[in-house]
């Protein structure tokens, strides 16, 4: 009677330690499968990025964790997948910010809104956008002398982008406002199409992320004039932002971010908070990283929402001084 009395002391004062030792154990259930969802196919810089992050994060957050990609509208498709999935903490996000603090301003109907359906986990990485010129196509070298190349003819002052209503559409736009002339704008179905036009002449120039470019500045074929950041960008160090060029409104970056949604446990969005955190300091994560010319950029819930609010006003106004208008 003695030895089984023990027994059942001992039986409650482990489970009585292991509530102490790890509440969240108990507050959450983990998932066996997590999906970090994409909006737009594999091969991209943010599907290489989730799927080193879906590394990191297993076996920690979830026993296994993949990338789904979820392609269509303008990356639209796959927010709305996460948007409408169980929350259980099985359903993972990962978005470029334009996503959701642009698109409100440029579609007459969309499907969610940022901070209504979605829970805030952390920005991944911040990305810079960049002015890139073909070498075979415009003779311009530093960012002055392509503005005065498009002033003296008009016909030089056309640029490609990944997609019409993306961000980098509206950053040529604004360099064309403040520099005093019309910039007009040959949308694209994706980076890697403009790009190879631009190799080839076909456009003199592009507004894009510095990362869609990169592999090609060796050749000498493609010039970067000007970058986005509020500082230079570590790949191209020798090339001023369009801030130290003059162009004091064309400070901005675009990030990769994660949410969960709207009704997913906090305990559940700390947990997923607290891997990524740990993952995006590994100095040999945010080595690799750099190698894809972004920057790791680890916060918190409350902060990232209060950016997300900030930047949704930010494109409002940049939208309204374009003037432009997308039709659904």
């Amino acid at each position: 009677m003695t030895t089984r009395r023990r027994i059942l002391a001992g039986a409650a004062g482990l489970a009585a330690s292991s509530l102490a030792v790890s509440p969240l154990a108990f507050a959450r259930s983990s998932p066996e499968v997590a999906r970090i969802i994409l909006g737009f196919p594999a091969g991209g810089s943010n599907d290489a990025i989730a799927r080193l992050l879906a590394a990191r994060i297993q076996p920690q957050y979830a026993p296994s964790v993949i990338v789904e990609n979820r392609a269509g509208a303008g990356g639209r498709i796959g927010v709305e997948a996460v948007k409408r999935a169980a929350a259980d903490g099985s359903a993972i996000l990962q978005t470029p910010g334009s996503i959701l603090t642009l698109y409100p301003h440029i579609y007459k109907s969309l499907a969610y809104d940022a901070l209504r359906d979605f829970k805030p986990v952390t920005v991944a990485c911040t990305l810079d956008f960049a002015l890139v010129t073909s070498s075979t196509a415009n003779p311009a070298r530093t960012i002055g002398q392509y503005v005065d190349w498009c002033k003296a003819d008009p016909r030089n002052a056309t640029y490609g982008s990944p997609a019409t209503g993306a961000s980098p559409h509206f950053v040529g736009l604004m360099l064309g406002k403040s520099a005093g002339f019309e910039m007009l704008h040959v949308g694209y179905k994706g980076a890697a199409p403009a790009v190879q036009d631009l190799l080839g002449g076909q456009i003199p120039a592009y507004v894009g992320m510095l990362a869609d470019v990169v592999p090609h500045l060796q050749s000498g074929k493609l010039r970067v004039l000007a970058t986005s950041g509020a500082k230079r960008a570590a790949a191209t160090p020798e090339v001023p932002t369009f801030q130290e060029a003059g162009f004091e409104d064309l400070s901005l970056q675009e990030w990769y971010g994660l949410l969960m949604p709207a009704a997913a446990p906090d305990a559940m969005v700390d947990a997923l908070n607290k891997s990524l955190q740990q993952a995006l300091r590994e100095p040999d994560l945010t080595e690799r990283l750099k190698a894809l010319t972004v920057e790791a950029a680890p916060t918190s819930p409350a902060l990232f929402a209060e950016r997300i609010a900030r930047e949704t006003a930010k494109w409002r106004q940049i939208v309204k001084a374009t003037g432009f208008k997308m039709m659904d």
